[in-house]
């Protein structure tokens, strides 16, 4: 999966935010939440059924007062929802939307909710029921649910920051893009930020807020295989069995059809270096794959089973269509084949100016001999790759093939 992060980095540039936390990706974290003030300062940052916990947001009174003064709880802490139109994911870990009729301070200015998540070193969430006063989550700096308000965001004079105090966060379903849903209650108190150490002080006397049974979806992707019996749910996963051997998926994804593939020949391959990593290159001779106006370009990658990088070549045959190498997400040797690059995009990386996109589906390279302690090699090999999603790459239904025969490669410098 590392390798799979690796790629989704360069062909889909971020929009990089700025997140409140610290170490690893908390201190390097990022949102669209920026506010100064002279007492903080935020810089822009298996499905599983759970039981709940024992905290609870005790109830207020059910009659609000005459003046739309808003509901409190006992404690005489604001009650407060989030507009669920506003609220999703503007990063990896981190999910934010508008408090609903800005009911905290000044109504004019905009109150704004925030779940951030550091659960794990690349930000991924994990279903789970969690206690928000437990362990590290009573610290600002250290929490790994950390729930936060942020008062009258919109103003830097006026803007004052909640943090949690108790409560219970549910998390029901983690999709294959990291969206989340399901329920949280807690009590957020008001605290100050220092500035250097970015750890939270309650304030003395201050106010205090709660959000009660609020069911949230930041936009979990649904599946659909309805009437499907291969090609992609929509949400990273597969419908069926899928297609195998000489077979791929229809258009309608309604039965499994035979391979028309056109066969293409490569160029010379060269050993290529992106700045990061080395693997081979070729174009497609005579721009045959798609316009004859836009070169084709098939590039082979190296890794190893737990890694980003391979250093060496093993000599030997790789299987390209099964074991590790039948997924991009885990192959250790991995072709990819970009049809149509367009030179006139403004785009200045390979990965955002294609066509179409492949991947090997079968076929075989043979590495007759390698350099020791390098990737230049010499061999042959032959392979079919087909047409895949570059969203959740997977295999295109009734997408284009190629195949590639008879080819050769010395890449060993004298």
């Amino acid at each position: 999966m590392k390798k799979l992060m690796f790629f989704l980095v360069l062909v889909f540039p971020f929009i990089f935010f700025v997140s409140c936390g610290s170490g690893n990706d908390k201190e390097n974290g990022d949102s669209d939440i920026a506010v100064e003030s002279d007492s903080d300062e935020i810089s822009d940052e298996d499905l599983s059924e759970t039981d709940t916990d024992d905290t609870e947001i005790p109830d207020g009174d059910d009659t609000a007062a005459e003046n739309d003064e808003p509901e409190k709880t006992a404690e005489g802490c604001y009650i407060f929802t989030v507009d669920e139109s506003t609220f999703g994911s503007v990063y990896r870990n981190t999910y934010y939307g508008d408090i609903k009729d800005n009911i905290l301070g000044d109504k004019t200015e905009r109150d704004v909710f925030g779940i951030d998540l550091f659960q794990t070193f690349d930000g991924t969430a994990i279903a789970g029921t969690y206690d928000l006063s437990a362990g590290t989550n009573k610290s600002y700096l250290d929490c790994t649910e950390c729930v936060r308000v942020w008062q009258d965001h919109d103003n830097k004079d006026k803007v004052k920051i909640f943090f949690q105090e108790s409560g219970s966060l549910v998390i029901e379903e983690v999709d294959y893009e990291n969206e989340i849903r399901g329920t949280l209650s807690a009590k957020l108190i008001e605290v100050t930020v220092d500035p250097d150490t970015r750890e939270a002080t309650p304030v003395a006397g201050g106010d205090c807020i709660a959000i009660k049974n609020w069911t949230f979806d930041s936009g979990v992707c649904v599946p659909d295989c309805t009437d499907k019996v291969c090609g992609s749910d929509g949400c990273g996963g597969t419908c069926g069995e899928g297609c195998s051997g000489e077979l791929t998926c229809s258009e309608d994804q309604k039965s499994c059809v035979p391979f028309e593939c056109e066969e293409i020949t490569l160029g010379q391959i060269t050993l290529g270096n992106n700045g990061d990593k080395d693997y081979y290159e070729a174009y497609a001779v005579g721009r045959s794959a798609g316009s004859t106006e836009l070169d084709d370009i098939f590039q082979l990658y190296f890794y190893t089973e737990d890694s980003n990088d391979a250093d060496t070549i093993t000599p030997g045959v790789a299987d390209l269509g099964s074991g590790y190498n039948a997924e991009f997400a885990t192959c250790t040797e991995c072709i990819l084949f970009y049809e149509d690059i367009d030179d006139s995009s403004e785009a200045t990386e390979i990965y955002n100016k294609y066509n179409k996109l492949y991947f090997q589906q079968s076929g075989e390279l043979v590495f007759e001999e390698v350099k020791e302690g390098t990737l230049e090699s010499r061999g042959h090999g032959h392979f079919r790759i087909v047409e895949i999603d570059d969203y959740d790459f997977s295999p295109v239904p009734n997408g284009k093939c190629y195949e590639v025969k008879n080819l050769q490669w010395n890449t060993i410098q004298p």
